[in-house]
């Protein structure tokens, strides 16, 4: 029963912490992939990296900034 609590804890140790790492890159690339396009349409950058912090700590969507922002980074050298 102890191991079974003990394996329990680690697992939510671990979910913990990679929402934590995809949040803190989140914060980082959410806003400058979404601030890019928005300068390329014409308006105003607004998102802040607490916001981008906010957008990566969701599970399965925070993961996607990394192709996200790599794809960005493609397309701006092209249009721009």
């Amino acid at each position: 029963m102890a191991n079974a609590k003990a394996g329990c804890g680690i697992s939510c140790a671990a979910i913990l912490f990679i929402m934590l790492v995809t949040a803190i890159i989140g914060s980082l690339l959410w806003p400058y992939s979404i601030n890019s396009w928005l300068v390329y349409l014409g308006k105003a950058p607004k998102v802040t990296w607490e916001q981008g912090f906010l957008i990566g700590a969701i599970p399965y969507f925070g993961g996607l900034c990394i192709p996200i922002a790599f794809c960005t980074w493609i397309l701006m050298m092209i249009l721009m």
